[in-house]
């Protein structure tokens, strides 16, 4: 049976409805903040074959099974609801989180990290879908922000809480992954699961609402989104080693590194309605590549720990943009039968973008160093840049001569 509360019990919730999806949305990265404590758990596996790979899949694993239970999820969220999915996930996902802090082999931490990223997945998806459910219009793309934002200092904060958690031992920045279970009460009080009669209202008063599926749009927002992530997840997997490489060994300061990222992408979140209501969805991909390009040729070049907290600053403006704007391409675009499915797919792309990043990042690293993988990332990210860039002139160039006529 579903969970059907009393409308004015909705009414007197809202404000708690929102907060609750925030905070849920600031745990969704949260499989990166181990990321502080990879050398740590290398130097303690160092004696397992492949262990320079296998310690860097402790960070990518959830990825992996983000992309392979993805689209399952989504089946799963569009039949049964987003809010009892929501609910058993945060469970699961604190649970296979802590496991971190007692399973003895890698093993075994590898699997518990698995079963994180199947939870993952469902939380991402149920707590996008439902903003989907509960907003449209320009409360939607600001809801859409604050969700990008609260990820972006959520992963900052946790990031940097590990970081000081790794100093004492390297299980210590499991720990974290506690405050899941914090949200489990704020969940069952204030959200519910629409009815099929409020979908229907909400379709009949949303001029925006697709009525059919625009698939080549949406597989096109796939693709850019696994070379995107597949080049920004160099950031939390390999800039603890780079710090290394240019002499600073510290966990906390990989953990701060990391964090100010995310603090950036945070601050470019809050802007993110203001510029979705000014400029087109192409012109903010041009912004967000030509931003990140810059970035990432910036760490190429640090060698400090300064001029990687500057590189770090400039581009994580890109990825708090990056989401929103992804997100409500696919939103926009998708009816709301398949809402849960379409997101789902996306975030099971996002996350193989994850996953597969050490495999393209450290090959290029071995055939110079990691800061030349970063320059040469740079320079694809720039053409990446200049197609929107194009993009943007011939759409702008099509709707002046479509006035004309």
């Amino acid at each position: 049976m579903k969970f059907q509360p009393d409308p004015s019990r909705i009414l007197g919730r809202k404000r708690l409805r929102v907060i609750t999806i925030l905070l849920t949305s600031s745990v969704t990265f949260m499989a990166s903040v181990v990321a502080p404590g990879l050398p740590a758990i290398y130097e303690e596996f160092s004696h397992i074959p492949e262990a320079e790979l296998l310690t860097r899949l402790v960070l990518t694993i959830p990825m992996l099974f983000i992309a392979i239970s993805g689209p399952f999820v989504g089946i799963v969220i569009d039949l049964y609801g987003r809010r009892n999915t929501l609910i058993l996930s945060t469970i699961g996902f604190g649970v296979s989180g802590l496991s971190g802090l007692v399973l003895e082999s890698l093993t075994a931490i590898l699997v518990g990290r698995a079963f994180l990223g199947v939870f993952l997945v469902a939380i991402l998806t149920s707590i996008t879908a439902l903003i989907g459910d509960y907003y449209s219009g320009n409360q939607r793309n600001r809801i859409a922000g604050l969700q990008s934002a609260f990820i972006a200092f959520g992963t900052l904060t946790y990031t940097i809480i590990a970081g000081f958690l790794t100093e004492i031992h390297w299980r210590a920045g499991f720990a974290v992954f506690a405050v899941a279970f914090l949200l489990i009460i704020p969940m069952i009080l204030s959200l519910y699961e629409p009815s099929e009669n409020n979908k229907k209202a909400t379709s009949k008063s949303t001029k925006s609402l697709p009525k059919e599926n625009n698939w080549s749009i949406i597989v096109g927002i796939y693709i850019i989104t696994f070379i995107t992530m597949v080049i920004l997840f160099m950031i939390p997997a390999q800039t603890p080693f780079f710090l290394i490489d240019i002499g600073v060994n510290n966990a906390a300061r990989a953990g701060i590194a990391v964090g100010i990222f995310s603090l950036s992408s945070g601050v470019a979140s809050l802007a993110f309605p203001w510029l979705r209501k000014h400029f087109s969805v192409t012109f903010i991909f041009a912004l967000i590549f030509v931003d990140v390009a810059i970035g990432y040729t910036l760490l190429g070049m640090a060698k400090n720990f300064y001029d990687v907290i500057l590189a770090m600053i400039v581009g994580g403006f890109s990825m708090g943009l990056f989401s929103p704007n992804a997100n409500l391409v696919i939103l926009s675009r998708i009816t709301a039968a398949f809402r849960g499915r379409a997101l789902s797919i996306l975030v099971a792309v996002f996350f193989l973008g994850q996953f597969a990043s050490p495999f393209y990042s450290l090959p290029l690293a071995n055939i110079s160093s990691l800061g030349n993988s970063y320059l040469i990332s740079g320079y694809i990210l720039a053409c990446i840049a200049a197609f929107f860039i194009v993009l943007t002139l011939y759409n702008k160039i099509s709707a002046l001569r479509g006035k004309k006529t």
